[in-house]
């Protein structure tokens, strides 16, 4: 079974580390190839046995360019297609693993719904929601100080990618945020 693994994140180098890249963090972690662009591709891409692994190089609101046109060529069902993603309304510490849903307002998930015209795959969210009231758009940039959600999201990743039921993993990794 081929998977595609997506990363979501901005392409530059002001965004690596911060909480909004994410998603790119937790792709590097799962991939042990090297990161490659070929000409005209807005992606980077790395393969591993029957997974190729994405970092979308288009900003946020258009991810879901590189993930359809590596969905289409790869022959990959939406259905094996696994989306890291950052989330601001889970717990930092703590993932949400969920097949469908909506974009909650993530640009990236909200593009790659609207192209793929379809919400059927698989969706890693790590928690980056601030302790207290702050801004959230210098938060989102700022650096990350605690990688727990994003190795959890790494072993949740590989244990779908290896077979593992999907409700399974739901049940180990999903939890209620601190506040409920």
């Amino acid at each position: 079974m081929k998977w595609l693994v997506v990363g979501l994140g901005n392409p530059e180098g002001k965004y690596f580390d911060t909480w909004h890249n994410v998603g790119f963090r937790a792709v590097e972690m799962l991939c042990s190839s090297e990161f490659k662009t070929k000409r005209g591709q807005n992606y980077l891409m790395a393969e591993n046995n029957d997974t190729v692994f994405i970092k979308p190089l288009t900003y946020m609101n258009r991810s879901g360019e590189a993930v359809a046109a590596v969905s289409r060529k790869g022959k990959i069902p939406i259905n094996n297609i696994i989306v890291l993603t950052d989330d601001l309304h889970i717990d930092k510490g703590k993932i949400k693993v969920v097949r469908g849903g909506s974009h909650a307002g993530h640009n990236g998930i909200r593009s790659i719904n609207d192209i793929m015209q379809d919400n059927a795959y698989i969706k890693i969210r790590i928690g980056i929601k601030p302790e207290k009231d702050v801004d959230i758009k210098k938060y989102v940039l700022t650096k990350v100080d605690s990688p727990i959600a994003i190795e959890e999201a790494v072993i949740a990743t590989r244990m779908i990618i290896q077979g593992e039921n999907l409700l399974n993993v739901q049940s180990k990794f999903n939890t209620k945020n601190d506040s409920m």
